[in-house]
This record gives structure tokens, C-alpha cells and sequence, in this order.
């Protein structure tokens, strides 16, 4: 059998016939199921998975197919072969390198290999078909991951609550303003080691301007989709393979048990973002506006590089906002965590430099939430008005996928989780009800339970635990216990 295949490869492989046409497919295969292997949360809508097999497969086949008809016609018939060889290996890592967004260094490295590529040729050119065979033969292996997720069953048993809190009437209906200053961490890391950074104006601001700052408060999980696919769900999924891999985003700015206590009591829902990032993957959304429209996201590239005026949005969608009540979650990037993937400089100068580009990140952002906090006033001063960020900031690690291997410096620990929590509740009574909020997961339970002035909704609060996946060790960890501890604990889910 085995002698079989490969007397079969080799008779493709010498064969005089040229196959440009499967030269160019095999190519854009590998691609797009590469793409999907690692990015398959991004574009897993029908419109999407359509584009992107246009965009990968077609392409390569229709440069390769007309350059190998085109070179007889201007006397380099000879050349053909050396053509799908280069060809077949320039688009490869074009590809590969648009992915990780072209710069300067990659466009000389990807010059670098189409020259090598032309004289190895040379000698070699009959084994452009080699690459035929290698690049279907590793597509099977990127294959298997992407049907891993879709033959997966969602697991929405995580998700119901253990009572009838999204049935709660509220007997109080202000307006409700959610902000999200990705990143922007909490008063207790400012003050610590790592941050050292004088916040005093800011939180002298907030206490002027009535708002309540929760100073310890932290994020159950240290990435905006998982924290807040937690958080908008009022529930621990623990890291759940759909959630982290594909789902995330279909429960934040979908069918959620948030958007559904809402709805049950007539609010109407925005969401207000900088950039298209929780709804690159053009999931049903469950707001009833959106200043993104599907048809502005770019659908090859990832669409983070677009940005939204969100204050100009703001102000534009509460010039007719109803009297039954709404509520906006408003999402700026400002001051974001430190850089994601490791740079080619000393470790500690990383730190440094990152800390710094945060701190400024956080200057910004005080600017920013000032600004709007000062228009919400003066427009809807009854309003509850939440600044909640998502997770910390990071600083203290040369970048923040450097997170995910074991760290016992608590420092950096607390960097990861610690978030800021301010609210504007506008009434002495709800320091009845929030006397046991110290994370994420709790904060709308608790929003909801003063709203319906019901005080048994608190006793089915989360715990107040913080988990991360590590890739070394591997698993899922508990990082921070229920009552504020740091441990390092195996979550077996």
C-alpha cells in the first residue's frame, strides 16, 4: 500500500504534464486552512469562510494558470517551471507575512526568498510538484483542529443562572452607562512596585464627581473576551473550550443574560465601540444599535487598525434615547495592556518601555473618561455611569503572552487581574447592596439586584476566583482564591 503511494507521487513528480491549475489551488488551501487553524474565531460566519476561500484559492490559481500561459506567448515557455516553483513559494509566504501585516523587514526577507527560490529552481524546478503534495498533505493537518471546533457541542449549560434573576423587575430604571477602558487597572496597582504611578487626580475626579472607586477590585480571566463573555453571562464558564475558541464573541454582543434582564424590562440596548473587535466575526448581535455596521469591517484583514470616534457616536445616539430606559456599553481601547508578543530587545528594557507607553496609554484615557463623563453628566445626570475595565494592564512582563507561563510574583499577578470599578450610582442605597462586589462576574448581579431592590438575588453570587490557561504548566490554574489569595492551583475542567 505504502509502495503503492509512493510510486505514485513519483510518477506525478516526473510526469511532463504541468498542473498550474492545482499548483495554485494546493497553495491557497494550505492557507486558508491555515488561516482558519488560527484564527478560526475571527471568521466563522458563512459570508466570511465564502470571501476568504475566493480570496486564498483563487488568487494563487488564477496568478499561477495565467503566467504559465502567458510566458510562451513572450518566448519564456522554458521558464514555466521555474515560474510555479517561484510562484508557488512567493505567494506562500506574501500570504503568511500579510497575515502578520507586511513591514518593511518582511517585504526584503520575502525578496530574499523569492531570489533563492529562482536559482534553486534552476536545477530543481520539476519538484514544484513536491510542494504540491506537501502543502495538501500539512492542510490535512490544519484540518483537524478547525473540525475539532465545528463538530464541538456548545456547552450552554455553564450559562443558566441558579435563579430567576433575568425575570427581576426593576423598580428603579435609570439609564445605564457601561465603560470600558480596556486594560485600565485598579487603584491598589497604581499604588504597588511595578506600576508606581500617581493616579491622585484622577481619582480626586471621580470622588468630585460622585463616583464610588472600588480600589481591589479585579477580572475573573485576563483577556477581554473571556472576562467579559463572564461577566455579560453573570456566570464562571472556566475557560470552556467553545467559549475560548470560538464563542466568546456570540455572548458578549449576543444572547446573553444581561441583554436579556434588559429586555425583560423594556430597556433598549447600544453598543458603542472604538474598533470592530468583538464583532469581527459578524455574530447576531443582541443590541438593538450598533455604531459598526457589518458592511464597514473589513472581511480578508482583521479590522483592527479602524477606529470609531466613540464619544462622537455617544453623543449622536443619546440626542433621541427613549424614556424607557437604555443602556450603552461603550468600548475604547484606551489604555489597552502592554504589547502582546515578545520583542528582540533586552527583557528589561521591554518592561520598562512597556510600562511607560501604558502610563501614557492612562493619562489618555483620563482625558478621555473626563471628557465623557462631563457630557453624561450634563445630558442624563440621573444615569448610573460604570467605568469597568475587562482586565489589567500587564505591566511588570516584557509583553502579555508572557502571562501565559507560571508566575508567583504576585505583583504581576495582580497586573493581570486588578481592573478599575467606579460607579456613579447616584443614591446612598446601593451601599446596601455592592458590599460584597470585589469582581467582574458580580457586577451587573449586583446592578440588577439594586435596580429590583431584591437583596435575595445577591445570595447567588459568583466566587470571586481569577483563572488563567497556561501553556507552561499546561492547563487551566486558579490564580486568585475567593477570598483574595494568590495560589496556584490545577482546575480540573
Amino acid at each position: 500500500m505504502i509502495e503503492k503511494l509512493r510510486q505514485k507521487i513519483l510518477d506525478f513528480i516526473n510526469s511532463d504534464k504541468d498542473t498550474p491549475i492545482l499548483a495554485g489551488f494546493s497553495v491557497g488551501l494550505y492557507l486558508l486552512l491555515f488561516y482558519y487553524s488560527k484564527n478560526f474565531a475571527l471568521a466563522n460566519s458563512l459570508v466570511q469562510l465564502s470571501l476568504f476561500a475566493a480570496f486564498y484559492i483563487i488568487i494563487p490559481v488564477t496568478v499561477l494558470f495565467f503566467g504559465y500561459k502567458v510566458l510562451p506567448l513572450v518566448k519564456l515557455g522554458e521558464y514555466r517551471r521555474n515560474y510555479l516553483f517561484v510562484g508557488m513559494l512567493g505567494i506562500l509566504f506574501y500570504f503568511i507575512f500579510d497575515l502578520i501585516v507586511l513591514q518593511f523587514t518582511e517585504k526584503g526577507t520575502l525578496l530574499l526568498i523569492i531570489i533563492a527560490a529562482w536559482f534553486i529552481s534552476k536545477k530543481y524546478k520539476k519538484y514544484y510538484k513536491l510542494f504540491i503534495i506537501l502543502f495538501i498533505f500539512l492542510s490535512f493537518f490544519n484540518l483537524v483542529p478547525i473540525l475539532g471546533i465545528v463538530f464541538s457541542k456548545a456547552d450552554k449549560q455553564w450559562q443558566k443562572q441558579p435563579d430567576n434573576i433575568e425575570m427581576a423587575v426593576f423598580k428603579k430604571r435609570p439609564n445605564i452607562y457601561y465603560i470600558q477602558p480596556d486594560g485600565y487597572t485598579n487603584p491598589v496597582n497604581f499604588r504597588d512596585s511595578i506600576y508606581n504611578f500617581d493616579n491622585t487626580a484622577f481619582w480626586n475626579y471621580l470622588d468630585k464627581e460622585g463616583f464610588k472607586v472600588y480600589d481591589n477590585q479585579r477580572s475573573n480571566y485576563y483577556s477581554t473576551l473571556l472576562s467579559n463573555s463572564s461577566m455579560f453571562s453573570m456566570k464562571h464558564h472556566y475557560s470552556a473550550a467553545d467559549v475560548e475558541k470560538y464563542r466568546a464573541r456570540e455572548i458578549i454582543v449576543g444572547d446573553n443574560a444581561v441583554l436579556r434582564t434588559l429586555k425583560n424590562n423594556n430597556y433598549k440596548t447600544h453598543l458603542i465601540s472604538e474598533k470592530p473587535y468583538l464583532i469581527m466575526n459578524r455574530p447576531d448581535l443582541g443590541y438593538d444599535y450598533c455604531n459598526i455596521s457589518y458592511s464597514e469591517i473589513p472581511v480578508i484583514k482583521d479590522g483592527w487598525a479602524v477606529n470609531y470616534d466613540v464619544f462622537e457616536s455617544l453623543k449622536n445616539n443619546t440626542q433621541n434615547i427613549s424614556d424607557g430606559g437604555n443602556f450603552f456599553f461603550i468600548e475604547k481601547f484606551t489604555p489597552g495592556h502592554i504589547g502582546v508578543y515578545e520583542r528582540s530587545i533586552a527583557e528589561e528594557q521591554a518592561i520598562q518601555e512597556e510600562k511607560d507607553k501604558y502610563l501614557s496609554g492612562v493619562n489618555e484615557a483620563n482625558i478621555w473618561l473626563e471628557k465623557v463623563i462631563t457630557y453624561l453628566e450634563e445630558k442624563d445626570p440621573g444615569a448610573i455611569i460604570i467605568i469597568g475595565a475587562d482586565h489589567g494592564g500587564f505591566a511588570g512582563f516584557a509583553y502579555s503572552l508572557q502571562s501565559n507561563y507560571k508566575t508567583t510574583n504576585k505583583y504581576k499577578v495582580n497586573s493581570m487581574f486588578g481592573a478599575l470599578l467606579a460607579i456613579k450610582w447616584n443614591d446612598a442605597e446601593a451601599d446596601a447592596y455592592d458590599k460584597e462586589l470585589k469582581t467582574n462576574v458580580n457586577i451587573f448581579r449586583v446592578l440588577f439586584s439594586y435596580l429590583s431592590q431584591d437583596k435575595s438575588y445577591l445570595e447567588n453570587l459568583q466566587e470571586d476566583k481569577s483563572y488563567v490557561r497556561l501553556k507552561e504548566p499546561q492547563g487551566l490554574y486558579l490564580y486568585i482564591n475567593d477570598k483574595g489569595e494568590q495560589v496556584f492551583e490545577k482546575i480540573e475542567k
